[in-house]
């Protein structure tokens, strides 16, 4: 098995293609020479040997070889999400407390031959720290080990194996796990990753598709929905993609069948930031049923009163804080997923949704409570109340219902406070006004009334 190391694998295999960006491949002694310099700027900078350090990670060079030269320096890497506002940036840096935080491109190269050789890094020492947004709405960090990591590449080798021409298009941010692990699992292999072109635009990824020789590709299912969307002309996949594995959120039967017919070698997974992304994915000859796929090596699922639960090593250590306790854990040492789910006959399992109210949005985790406290802060609103709708395209959409003292509220202070205050995928996109939100037998807001009493009253916030 190789080693999760930048600086290993360039010296195994100097000559290996490992980024493709734009016009430029570069092979992995390139991206060494750029990681040693990273890593002399660290140093310089004072970042010592398991520093934690906070990163926003985009799809480009520089943001890869950040990450390289943390993994080689043995320091837990803060993932921020790109899209974060201040506020909610700051919420993660006062929990994570990170030494450091890494901005802008990586030097231009410097004396990088003072770098000792790669050292050989404890499978336990932790990686990264993703943060996930749970039902509650505060963001929580997953401390997910190197292990974690190296088992999750071990379990996709094992499902699909590697082909040596391999070329992972990277066109999910590298702060999601999801995304991540196309960096560290093809690092895992010595195989290419192929950097996407920045925010998503279906003409554009086909494009790339083809001309990059791209082979493996993953995407959720909105992603997927629009490049089936194209016209004028259709995708057609190249004949070198041999997969696309698509999860992060509900993958539709009829989205499954619509790629069938499409040729388009589609692959469904689930899994989750806590569990480095993939526990089940399908083989290539179970495509396009209702499945996600049998259970990855590395995992164990069970399923209790109806919820998944997972252990195994690819399972983070725990929330940052709080290691493996608290109410996502059982007794015994499983963690409780909040989906629901079941087996099928053939061993699949099929998943059938959340357990809690959790929005997923174009395979973006929403939590309802964290947006209606915002909204509760704009002028004049009394109350909000947060809820999905079926989208098409998105999956869910977010909605929300408001109760508002009309003569302190403006909706051109509502879209301003949105802007201000949360990721753009957390923004509710239609609202309703109502005179006050229904409770249930316990006194808590009946979303499912509100959903109800809002039909056909929602206004589209742009319009406002």
């Amino acid at each position: 098995m190789h080693e999760l190391s930048l600086l290993a694998a360039a010296i195994e295999e100097p000559g290996r293609d490992c980024l493709i960006a734009g016009d430029r491949v570069w092979s992995y002694a390139d991206v060494a020479t750029r990681v040693r310099t990273a890593m002399t700027s660290l140093a310089d900078r004072g970042v010592k040997r398991g520093d934690r350090v906070a990163l926003t990670p985009e799809i480009d060079v520089d943001s890869i070889v950040w990450l390289y030269a943390l993994f080689e320096l043995a320091c837990p890497a803060v993932l921020l999400h790109p899209g974060l506002r201040d506020h909610e940036r700051a919420v993660i840096l006062e929990e994570a407390q990170p030494t450091h935080r890494i901005e802008g491109r990586v030097p231009d190269e410097a004396s990088a031959q003072r770098m000792a050789p790669p050292v050989s890094i404890p499978a336990e020492q932790t990686l990264v720290i993703a943060y996930t947004s749970g039902s509650s709405g505060t963001p929580r960090g997953a401390c997910l080990s190197r292990r974690a990591f190296i088992t999750s590449e071990a379990a996709h080798s094992s499902n699909l194996g590697w082909l040596p021409d391999d070329r992972w298009l990277l066109c999910m941010p590298p702060a999601h796990v999801g995304g991540l692990s196309v960096v560290t699992r093809s690092l895992i292999a010595r195989r290419c990753v192929v950097l996407g072109p920045g925010p998503f635009d279906p003409r554009k990824l086909t494009r790339q598709i083809a001309e990059d020789r791209v082979t493996l590709l993953s995407a959720v299912p909105t992603m997927l929905r629009r490049l089936l969307l194209l016209e004028d002309p259709a995708w057609t996949p190249s004949p070198e993609l041999r997969a696309v594995l698509v999860g992060g959120a509900p993958f539709p039967l009829e989205l499954r069948e619509r790629a069938k017919e499409r040729g388009v070698p589609t692959l469904a997974t689930y899994g989750c930031t806590e569990a480095c992304s993939q526990v089940t994915t399908q083989s290539p000859k179970q495509s396009g049923g209702p499945g996600s796929g049998e259970v990855l090596p590395g995992a164990e699922v069970r399923i209790e009163d109806d919820e998944i639960q997972i252990r195994g090593d690819v399972l983070m250590d725990g929330y940052l804080g709080e290691g493996r306790s608290g109410e996502r854990w059982t007794p015994d040492g499983w963690f409780r997923t909040g989906d629901f789910g079941s087996f099928l006959a053939d061993g699949q399992l099929l998943v059938g949704g959340r357990l809690d109210d959790l929005i997923v949005t174009g395979g973006e985790n929403v939590a309802p409570r964290e947006v209606e406290a915002w909204l509760e802060t704009v002028p004049g609103v009394v109350s909000a109340c947060v809820f999905s709708l079926p989208h098409a395209d998105l999956g869910e959409e977010v909605a929300a219902a408001l109760v508002i003292d009309s003569d302190r509220y403006g909706a051109q202070r509502l879209g301003k406070r949105l802007e201000e205050g949360l990721a753009p995928h957390k923004h509710p996109k239609r609202i309703c006004v109502l005179d006050a939100l229904p409770l249930n037998r316990s006194g808590k807001v009946d979303r499912i009334a509100v959903a109800a009493l809002c039909a056909g009253k929602l206004t589209p916030i742009s319009t406002l």
